[in-house]
């Protein structure tokens, strides 16, 4: 496929994760929009409380954070021989795995360089973590890469026209451009995308302050709508696609995503509207057979009692799923970094993987 555009060419912001001079930085995302701000993080901890708390949130970026944080923890540690260095490894490892269960990227990430070190043990130490900074940077590189190749694959497939997202899959959730980012930027860029609806995305508003802040900020055409607008709006015709992002997609076409993407799907099916969700490989988890085994992170009530630190209800008992499960039958494509994917999608997923 030819690539028209470069990262450069699509947006202004900065990669929303890099790692140099021993310290992971991240654009903390609780802070948008009242401000933007880029952190230093020195610790693996810090790197975890970081993943954990979500001032790095989306699959893709906390897949590089984690795998940052294993650079990190390679660039700073004390040990002197290979067995304390190990332990002090499988020990980084596991802090930052236990940290969110959703995503697959995390743990992506962290088995692929945790993989290569295993594969490396016979090497000298300053080698293995020379191994272990290089993969990192590598997994962050490679991830620029797929989101400018999704931008371009679902830019040729989606309709001109009005687009509706949900959540925030743009370059705060990714590296750099974004999933869905990416191909709403390619879209913009050659001028068939004429208007951009943001649902909110309660209980964190993920939709209204990441996704307006930065979709405005590159100077994309858009409407903020609260996320129980979204049926009114198809119902008006004023919707010609929806694009969401995917936090773990699995063999059937099955994918967890943001809570409320499961309800935007089944609208989109009512209403006659094409309904994408946009993921690179690493999303994709082919040991998982349905979407019924796709562990669904819980998330403290506070969230929902809460907004923008009001108190908006009483202390009663709060359900907090911070995801949904959208079964496969309602998707029209899956836009993924090695092309479209289009059902029947068990099949097709296992030709992607087999290279065919």
């Amino acid at each position: 496929m030819a690539v028209k555009y470069r990262p450069e060419d699509l947006t202004r912001l900065p990669r929303s994760v890099e790692y140099r001079e021993r310290t992971v930085y991240l654009i903390d995302q609780t802070a948008i929009p009242r401000e933007f701000r880029i952190i230093g993080l020195k610790k693996v901890d810090d790197v975890a409380r970081a993943i954990k708390t979500m001032q790095v949130r989306g699959a893709p970026a906390i897949g590089a954070a984690a795998a940052f944080g294993l650079a990190l923890y390679a660039n700073t540690t004390k040990a002197k021989t290979k067995d304390e260095f190990m332990d002090g490894f499988y020990s980084a490892y596991d802090r930052l795995k236990n940290t969110r269960p959703t995503a697959v990227n995390l743990f992506w990430a962290l088995n692929r360089i945790k993989k290569l070190v295993e594969e490396n043990l016979e090497s000298p130490l300053d080698e293995i973590k020379r191994i272990i900074v290089a993969e990192a940077q590598k997994i962050a590189d490679e991830d620029v890469e797929a989101n400018l190749r999704m931008g371009h694959y679902g830019a040729e497939i989606l309709p001109e026209g009005r687009v509706l997202t949900h959540c925030n899959a743009g370059s705060l959730a990714t590296v750099q451009l974004g999933t869905v980012g990416a191909v709403l930027r390619v879209m913009h860029r050659d001028g068939t995308l004429k208007l951009l609806w943001v649902d909110e995305t309660r209980p964190v508003l993920q939709g209204a302050r990441l996704s307006a802040w930065e979709y405005h900020y590159d100077g994309i055409p858009l409407k903020l709508i609260t996320d129980n607008m979204a049926g009114f709006v198809m119902q008006q015709g004023k919707v010609d696609a929806i694009i969401v992002g995917a936090d773990r997609i699995v063999a059937n076409g099955d994918f967890a995503n943001k809570i409320g993407t499961y309800t935007l799907a089944v609208l989109a099916k009512e209403h006659g509207i094409p309904f994408f969700t946009v993921a690179p490989l690493s999303t994709i988890d082919m040991s998982l057979k349905s979407g019924k085994d796709i562990p669904i992170e819980e998330r403290n009530p506070e969230e929902v009692l809460t907004c923008g630190g009001c108190k908006i209800a009483p202390d009663v008992d709060v359900y907090n799923p911070a995801f949904d499960v959208t079964p496969h039958k309602y998707l029209t494509g899956i836009i993924t970094d090695k092309g479209v994917v289009w059902p029947p999608f068990g099949r097709n997923l296992r030709k992607l993987f087999r290279g065919e």
